[in-house]
């Protein structure tokens, strides 16, 4: 009893909140209708609420809904209740039905009340760093919440590029990486507890592939860039998301770590989406450190690693050669020593360390470096007025063949068919060659029968009948009593085949014999 007159209370207070905003929300304080109250400046981010004064009212029922979800829920969980990936998984199960009852209650699609939802957890994050200063995150609980937004983001499909890239930007003021979201792209779900102490959030490796490359769409299309800092050249620099480097791998590059890992799928990803092939993070020339794992065994080339190779050097101009300061001479000299093995085995292409590379290729390296320089890889490579082909070979899934490849492909081309006529005075003249030399052996070797079973293959009647008396007439031997005698049958049977309609005159005797 005491507990059916406690939901008609907050039934009847549900109502009378409902009621006031409806009527009064623009005069009455946020914090009256179930908002918290704002302490200090007013955020002019898009993903708080606070800015959306003239909001619909549907959508503050669900911001309050999402709220208050956040509140209840987190305060029953220990600091670091969200550690392991089930606990995870369960806030985001009871996200997941929240969202769609809120769909189908408000009448709203999907994608946008998972913004809404995201932009909840991004505002319960803030509130908790403003409480401990506002630039310290208090980690644990209030940090994965980020990850629960981010993997509802993925799940939901939200499609509001804003939101998402501002979740990005709250993840790396915390961590100063996004190694969460490309390591279980490059090593697997399993492979990040053993690096970096977590679970990946995505069930296998295909599926954190695709989320990374939702996720690199949403950066590029923002033009997302972010300040990191970088030791070697002790300075601050603005990288892209897909460069910035990641903190359990030395601060490599993803681009370096898909290297060293031997994936050419995922480095063809990378590229295609703008990252650098000269990766910013302070390491060494990836190509040279390619090359010389290369050369470690030998001519034993992997097969991942020459792919790799080959996929790399669609991006560059030009292999640059190490060894400077010295002169070209010496550093053209001491390249082929210690790389000659590869340029020998047609691995590299010697135009591209010290040639001319082609015009399609310097064009094609000239348009991606424009493109990537303006966040435009690679949904900008369909804006340029180009053939299909062209932009499928900018965008690197098509390569194109110059005019000696196509030269050496027609020269490996098979010779087409020899007519009939023709097939049968080749062998005429290989029965000749045969006879000649036969009274100087009076076994028959293979070749001879090949070439008398070459020699019975006649397509026409005429042509059959031709070769039968001439090889009866003259037993295999050329003789003129043979000629004669095919050249007789051969005629008779063009007069004898009426359908045809022509005379012996028209169509003379197709072998020649000599």
């Amino acid at each position: 009893m005491f507990l059916q007159l406690l939901e008609a209370l907050q039934r009847l207070v549900s109502q009378l909140k409902r009621q006031l905003a409806s009527v009064l929300w623009l005069s009455l304080p946020r914090h009256l209708y179930g908002f918290r109250p704002l302490h200090g400046p007013r955020s002019r981010s898009r993903a708080s609420f606070q800015c959306c004064g003239r909001a619909p009212r549907r959508q503050l029922v669900m911001d309050y809904i999402f709220e208050c979800f956040y509140n209840d829920t987190f305060e029953s969980i220990t600091r670091n209740g969200l550690q392991d990936r089930q606990s995870r998984r369960d806030i985001l199960d009871h996200l997941s039905s929240i969202i769609k009852g809120c769909s189908e209650g408000q009448n709203v699609q999907t994608d946008e009340v998972a913004s809404m939802a995201v932009t909840a957890a991004m505002r319960y994050h803030r509130l908790a760093k403003e409480g401990n200063g506002g630039k310290v995150c208090l980690m644990g609980k209030y940090h994965n919440i980020l990850y629960i937004a981010l993997r509802t983001c993925w799940d939901w499909g939200v499609r509001d590029s804003e939101v998402v890239v501002q979740l990005l930007v709250a993840i790396y003021e915390c961590e100063k990486t996004f190694e969460r979201i490309f390591l279980g792209a490059l090593f697997g779900p399993h492979a990040p507890h053993f690096i970096a102490g977590w679970r990946s959030d995505f069930q296998d490796q295909h599926e954190n592939v695709r989320a990374m490359v939702y996720f690199l769409k949403h950066a590029t299309r923002e033009r997302l860039e972010l300040p990191v800092w970088t030791p070697r050249f002790e300075q601050e620099l603005q990288l892209r998301f897909i460069d910035v480097p990641i903190e359990s791998c030395g601060r490599s590059s993803p681009l370096r770590i898909a290297l060293q890992a031997n994936a050419p799928e995922l480095l063809l990803i990378l590229l295609r989406y703008g990252a650098s092939p000269h990766p910013p993070d302070g390491g060494t020339s990836v190509i040279i450190a390619l090359l010389d794992k290369l050369i470690e065994n030998g001519r034993h080339y992997c097969y991942e690693q020459v792919l790799c190779l080959k996929i790399l050097l669609r991006n560059v101009a030009m292999i640059e050669m190490p060894f400077k300061p010295i002169l070209y001479a010496s550093r053209r000299e001491t390249f082929f020593k210690r790389y000659g093995i590869l340029l020998m085995d047609k691995i590299i292409d010697k135009e591209q360390v010290y040639g001319v590379p082609t015009l399609r290729h310097l064009c094609r390296c000239r348009i991606r470096d424009i493109l990537r320089e303006h966040n435009q890889l690679p949904n900008g490579i369909d804006t340029l007025r180009l053939p299909n082909r062209l932009q499928r070979y900018i965008d690197l899934t098509e390569e194109l063949e110059g005019p000696e490849m196509q030269q050496q492909h027609q020269n490996q081309q098979p010779q087409p068919p020899e007519k009939p006529i023709q097939r049968l005075t080749n062998a005429m003249q290989r029965l000749e060659t045969i006879s000649s030399g036969g009274s100087e052996s009076e076994s028959e070797s293979e070749d001879e029968s090949e070439n008398h079973v070459q020699l019975l293959e006649a397509v026409t009647d005429a042509e059959k009948a031709a070769v039968a008396a001439f090889v009866e007439t003259g037993n295999g031997a050329i003789t003129e009593e043979a000629k004669q005698a095919a050249i007789d049958a051969y005629v008779a049977a063009n007069e004898a085949n009426n359908s045809a309609g022509y005379t012996p005159s028209e169509h003379p005797f197709p072998f020649e014999f000599s």
